[in-house]
């Protein structure tokens, strides 16, 4: 077999061509391989081992090293405790009070010397000094060398004591150690004087190896300019043996360390050494917090061999074990894999046959590679494979034929796929193009040619930051889009004007993203952007109405009052004067009632160019809202007020407006408020400037009226007095009655709710609208009451329509107050409950102002009032930007657009644009759109395209009385 196999192989030149030139078989390198992985095994494991022996040498050399420092600390301790019992006993001797209490030096030292002598023996006292209440020394016993411990310092000591009267027990190291006590001489509770009494601190701590069983010794350090002295010294270290056990072969022991660490610092953490074969551990003991010089140290040598040596022995026993086992296992798996491993290295040298579809002879060859085991292993289940994957490779090859016919018509239809995409890129309402990795454009789908008017044969190879115009804000652009196209940032987003060919300018949202590159061809960077110019200018028009009335231009109440704010600081700080204009306008609710409300924005608009042509360029001119104008005049006078206001009225009589035959004069009730002198706020001088202009009203109509304080208090209380009544008598009678204005849903063209609207009946039957007595029913209280008897009134009408057996859902308008009632959520709950009407056919109305008070707790009860299954509506959207931020703090469900951008639709493109932003806004934040004031049906076609929701106003259904409306049956009830 071996013979035939190679014989095939000198044959085919090819199939010799896939071996490598370097063979090394598996069995050799599975071996080699394990040999390596045991080895470091073996290695690791006996690392580890001497690792963690030491490890626990080191732990228990640490706690031996605190026990040496506890039995030191004892033995001090122990010295200074008998030297304070000794200063004690000093005065009981015989004689010695005696000679304390008459502090002379001659009587002192004649009495002391008789225990002198036993002392020094006995005790091994050195020295002892008494010294007077003035710190005068009176006697003194101890060799001369006592007196190299300083008697300045000693002098110290005694002053201390004498002040405090209390014992101290210093340690002083200079040229040798002493313990001293420095007590005070107490004689019949009388303090005379003070004690010194030392001993030398070498006996005590030589005395440290009867306990321990290593040697010690104390070093002192030699200082700088000290002359060297004759005793046993260590250069290196720069110190001077006062003591040390086994003195030769320590001494030894500590120069050979003194050699190999220098550096004293090194002992403090534990050096060690060898010498004469043994093992030594060099280390410092503390003397203690009562050696602050730090001129003396205590150091331990410890013998450490023993341990030394069972630690080796381990680490050796543990290695030489491993690398027995780890010759056992090889020798042990070169026998099992030598014959599987020569069966399956048979299978690989045949294997090449396949490859140039020699599949017979392949077949020959295995089947010729002698006998098949008795029980089957994974060669022989690779051999039988292999046999099988022989006939299926023949089986493949004669299909390959086959597909190859088939591939060429799915390469056809891979290439109308391409055209496809091209076609999808060019008709994709956005630009797309890619960048090669220097930032030069490749490639420029149609919309983006169409949009930036270049070609793409222009642009190819131009750098794309060309096209830019590129300001501040997008000075580190270019540093961002090479990280892009060299891989390190998936993607950026930004937004740039782009500079067309035609020299406008549009600006467009970029997303460019990264592309997986096969060579330096292929582009780096796929870059698509979103003309957001129309966007833009929605947002600018969107930030001007913020502070502008879209109908006259002018400034909005909410603005007006602020630059009234300012206007009123400024007057306070520079203390000069101004006023406030307030303008009403005469029968308005006429012109719009009899020629429709496009001959009333007519009427405003005008009025706004009269009045802007009669004021001051300094005056400040703004619409309140409805009929309301004001005007702001800085550093005037009562008489120049009245001169404004009066040209202002000549310059309004002037005005004329003609519809459908009627011609409409405008005229203007003017109230004028001074400030300071009738407020310093802006809401008591528009209050003021309010009341006068009902005052001018009163006196016949396009007037003026200038406030005056005498008044102020009287006609607001009237007003207020005579509103009140009228409410209160309207409660008593049920004079409060409903109209209802039907909404409707655009996409089904039905009617899907209806706005409540409350009105009040007067006593000579006049019909009231809410505007003229709610500011009253706010200011009296009375508020709430009406609120509750909305409530009540529309829920039991939900409830009789429901059990009746339809469905209707109503629209109701919360007052401001609401939200700081108490009582509307037990009332609210209680009704549902009595009436046993469905919740989920509430829908109620809230504005801004409602909620901009206290915002938290108009959420918290709107989402409380939301368990109960009703819904919430945000009125006059859009007016401000505020309505954005609630539309995303409240839990509101559907937002009401404002009239003012309904009203003219279909002849304003800007409110197009708004209108449609607006409703952008809102579905992005998952909220349906009610559209009021749909006068038109070219109106109600342009909110159906723009996929508002609901739609109310004249068009669609006028508000008609509760007993006209589609719910008298069940009023009658």
């Amino acid at each position: 077999m071996q013979h035939n196999l190679h014989k095939g192989t000198v044959q085919h030149e090819g199939t010799a061509s896939l071996r490598p030139h370097r063979f090394l078989g598996l069995k050799w390198k599975v071996l080699l391989l394990s040999s390596l992985i045991l080895f470091a095994i073996v290695a690791s494991f006996s690392a580890i081992t001497y690792l963690r022996l030491i490890n626990n040498f080191e732990r228990e050399r640490d706690v031996q090293h605190q026990r040496y420092a506890s039995e030191v600390e004892g033995l001090i301790k122990e010295t200074s405790q008998d030297l304070h019992q000794l200063a004690e006993l000093i005065p009981f001797l015989e004689g010695m009070s005696t000679a304390l209490l008459i502090s002379k030096s001659e009587n002192i030292a004649k009495t002391f010397d008789l225990y002198w002598t036993p002392l020094q023996f006995n005790k091994g006292i050195e020295l002892v000094r008494f010294y007077s209440k003035s710190n005068q020394l009176l006697a003194n016993w101890g060799s001369p060398e006592s007196d190299m411990h300083g008697n300045e310092g000693m002098l110290n000591w005694v002053r201390e004591v004498n002040a405090q009267e209390q014992p101290i027990s210093p340690l002083s190291c200079v040229e040798s150690c002493m313990q001293f006590v420095v007590a005070p001489l107490l004689v019949e509770g009388i303090s005379v004087g003070v004690v010194v009494v030392g001993i030398s601190l070498v006996d005590a701590v030589l005395g440290f190896k009867n306990i321990s069983g290593a040697d010690i010794g104390l070093f002192i350090k030699e200082r700088d300019n000290a002359p060297k002295s004759n005793g046993m010294r260590i250069s290196n270290w720069g110190v001077r043996i006062a003591a040390l056990t086994s003195k030769e072969k320590s001494f030894a022991i500590l120069n050979r360390a003194a050699e190999q660490y220098p550096d004293f610092n090194h002992l403090e953490n534990g050096v060690q050494v060898s010498l004469g074969n043994r093992h030594q551990q060099i280390r410092l003991l503390s003397l203690g917090r009562e050696n602050p010089t730090s001129k003396a140290q205590l150091i331990v040598i410890t013998d450490i061999t023993s341990t030394i040596d069972v630690i080796n022995s381990l680490t050796w026993q543990n290695a030489m074990t491993g690398l027995v086992g780890l010759l056992l296992s090889v020798i042990l798996l070169f026998v099992i894999l030598t014959k599987p491993l020569s069966r399956f290295k048979h299978i690989v040298f045949a294997l090449p046959l396949l490859a140039h579809s020699n599949f017979e002879k392949f077949r020959s060859s295995l089947h010729s590679a002698g006998q098949k085991q008795w029980l089957k292993d994974e060669i022989d289940t690779l051999d039988e494979t292999a046999v099988a994957l022989s006939y299926q490779l023949e089986k493949l090859e004669d299909q390959v034929a086959d597909r190859t016919r088939i591939l060429a018509a799915k390469m056809d239809e891979l290439s109308k796929e391409r055209d496809f995409i091209t076609n999808l890129l060019d008709i994709a309402q956005v630009i797309v193009l890619t960048q090669n990795a220097n930032g030069k454009i490749m490639m420029l789908n149609a919309h983006g040619e169409m949009l930036i008017q270049y070609t793409e044969q222009e642009l190819q190879g131009k750098p794309f930051i060309q096209l830019l115009t590129l300001d501040n804000d997008l000075q580190d652009l270019p540093a961002h889009l090479e990280e892009v196209r060299s891989e390190q940032r998936d993607q950026l987003r930004h937004e740039a004007n782009i500079l067309c060919k035609d020299d406008s300018v549009r600006h467009i949202l970029w997303l460019h993203s990264r592309l997986t590159r096969h060579s330096a061809d292929d582009p780096a960077m796929l870059s698509v952007g979103l003309d957001m110019t129309e966007h833009k200018r929605a947002e600018g028009r969107l930030a001007w109405l913020a502070d502008h009335d879209p109908l006259t231009d002018l400034f909005n109440r909410r603005r007006f009052q602020e630059e009234l704010e300012q206007m009123l600081n400024l007057a306070a700080r520079y203390n000069y004067s101004g006023a406030l204009l307030f303008f009403d306008l005469d029968q308005f609710k006429y012109i719009n009632d009899t020629s429709g409300h496009q001959a009333g924005d007519a009427l405003l608009k005008m009025v706004a160019r009269m009045l802007l042509s009669s004021i001051r360029s300094v005056d400040i001119l703004g619409r309140l809202g409805g009929d309301e104008f004001a005007v702001i005049l800085p550093q005037t006078t009562p008489e120049g007020a009245i001169e404004v206001a009066k040209n202002a009225l000549a310059a309004m009589s002037q005005g004329k407006l003609t519809v459908n035959g009627r011609t409409h004069k405008a005229s203007a009730s003017i109230g004028i408020a001074l400030f300071p002198e009738h407020g310093n706020n802006v809401h008591d001088l528009l209050a003021a400037a309010d009341l006068a202009m009902y005052q001018a009203k009163e006196a016949g109509r396009g007037g003026w009226h200038l406030f005056s304080n005498e008044e102020k208090t009287r006609e607001r209380m009237h007003t207020l007095v005579y509103w009140k009544e009228k409410i209160e008598y309207s409660f008593l009678h049920d004079r409060f009655f409903f109209y209802f204005q039907p909404i409707m849903h655009i996409q089904n063209k039905t009617i899907d709710h209806y706005e409540v609207l409350l009105r009040m009946l007067d006593n000579d039957g006049t019909i009231l609208a809410p505007h003229l007595f709610i500011p009253a029913a706010e200011q009296t209280g009375l508020i709430h009451a009406i609120d509750h008897m909305v409530l009540r009134k529309s829920i039991a009408l939900s409830a009789g329509i429901q059990h009746r057996g339809h469905d209707v859902r109503f629209s109701i308008n919360l007052s401001a107050h609401a939200f700081h009632d108490p009582e509307l959520l037990p009332i609210l709950t209680e009704t549902f409950a009595h009436y046993g009407a469905d919740p989920s056919t509430f829908m109620f109305e809230i504005t801004e102002t409602a909620a901009l008070e206290d915002l938290p707790a108009a959420r918290k009860l709107m989402e409380t009032i939301k368990t109960l299954g009703c819904s919430f509506t945000l009125d006059d959207f859009g007016v401000g930007f505020s309505s954005f931020y609630y539309i995303r703090q409240l839990p509101i469900d559907v937002v009401k657009i404002d009239g003012s951008f309904i009203r003219n639709l279909a002849d304003n493109p800007d409110d197009q644009i708004l209108v449609k932003a607006l409703c952008d806004v809102a579905r992005g934040f998952g909220k349906q759109t009610t559209a009021e004031f749909v006068e038109s049906a070219a109106t109600f076609s342009l909110l159906e395209k723009m996929q508002v929701d609901y739609a109310q106003g004249y068009w669609i259904g006028t508000p008609v009385p509760a007993h006209e409306s589609p719910f008298k049956d069940y009023l009658q009830e």
